[in-house]
């Protein structure tokens, strides 16, 4: 091959090189990536203890008189408000309103005959036919009546007021707890008779050690559920907390006030109580997912938009075996990049998994 020749191949040949650099490159297939899609949890320091069912109110009913009992609800009566719940014999009672009638009557007659002979009096003293002192003598006898009849109506009152103590009635709704006399037995006055329970306010009663009681536990919402059917749960929060604790056991007696209904949770039945104290809303991933950025904590987050991972720095609040639980830095929904983070990068084109889109 002759010189020329040789030069022209090679110029040949440079052509064609130029001719494919100035082609496109077939563009970089995004990398596929494993992740999870996270969500905050509740979490904290969880604690569970057994307690009790109790009533709200509790209320010892008795009556005002004493009387022979003639009626009375059975145990576990459901009442409302108003109801007649118990009686003693009314016929004393009504003796007396009589009574207190019949004096009334008398006052009432008093007070006109005392008003006729003033009446009288005055027109007899105009015409100089008695003394004075006779028509004071009738006025200090119509006061007099007038404030008999004063008595007498008062009596009457309180006799009326009486007779209606013979009737013993539910302050509100409820059921009846506890029965402490039987019919025919003669009560006397404040004897509790019978006890009357709300049966939709209910407490769940606990005796916890000192240790819990913090202002943790009294702004926690606290999870209820009986112990014979873990389905039937509740809610509630701390109502009442006892200032002295028990002198045999050490431990506080805490309420937890429930709007339900004893037909749910039976009064004295058995319940788990659990209460997560110190609790924080905070995400739980894989710890295979940490990675750094510029000396801090760090996770990659998929970003749907771009289709491609974002370098987030990330609080971690503490770990656990295999996870670790982030506090800040995450959304509820976000992918978070869980396998082979060390060989990802900041803005990288990538594909996830199908199982981990939320």
């Amino acid at each position: 091959m002759t010189t020329n020749a040789f030069i022209c191949s090679i110029a040949a040949v440079a052509v064609l090189l130029s001719a494919c650099s100035d082609e496109e490159q077939p563009a970089k297939a995004p990398r596929p990536i494993r992740g999870v899609a996270v969500k905050s949890e509740l979490l904290g320091d969880t604690f569970s203890q057994t307690g009790e069912i109790r009533p709200r109110y509790e209320t010892p009913m008795s009556f005002r008189l004493d009387g022979l009992l003639v009626s009375r609800v059975d145990n576990g009566s459901e009442v409302k408000a108003g109801d007649v719940i118990a009686s003693i014999d009314k016929t004393p009672a009504l003796n007396n309103v009589a009574s207190a009638k019949a004096q009334l009557d008398a006052a009432t007659s008093d007070v006109s005959i005392a008003e006729l002979t003033a009446r009288r009096n005055w027109e007899l003293f105009s015409k100089n036919a008695v003394s004075r002192a006779q028509v004071q003598q009738g006025d200090a006898n119509l006061q007099a009546a007038k404030a008999k009849f004063q008595v007498a109506s008062a009596s009457l009152a309180n006799a009326e007021q009486a007779l209606s103590y013979t009737e013993l009635q539910a302050g509100r709704d409820g059921i009846i707890s506890g029965v402490s006399a039987s019919i025919g037995q003669v009560v006397s006055a404040g004897q509790t008779i019978l006890t009357l329970s709300s049966n939709t306010e209910l407490d769940a009663v606990f005796d916890v050690p000192e240790q819990l009681l913090s202002e943790d536990l009294a702004n926690s919402d606290v999870g209820i559920s009986l112990v014979s059917d873990p389905t039937t749960t509740a809610t509630g929060k701390v109502r009442e907390v006892t200032p002295m604790a028990d002198t045999a056991t050490r431990t506080y007696r805490v309420k937890i006030g429930l709007q339900v209904r004893s037909d749910q949770f039976p009064l004295g039945a058995a319940i788990n109580g659990r209460v997560i104290l110190s609790a924080k809303h905070l995400f739980k991933i894989p710890a295979s997912a940490l990675t750094n950025a510029g000396g801090k904590q760090a996770v990659f987050v998929y970003n749907a938009n771009q289709k491609s991972l974002q370098l987030r720095p990330v609080k971690i609040e503490r770990y656990a075996d295999h996870d670790m639980y982030v506090s800040d830095g995450l959304a509820d929904g976000e992918i978070v990049a869980t396998a082979g983070v060390s060989k990802l990068r900041d803005g990288e084109a990538v594909t996830v998994e199908e199982d981990a889109r939320p």
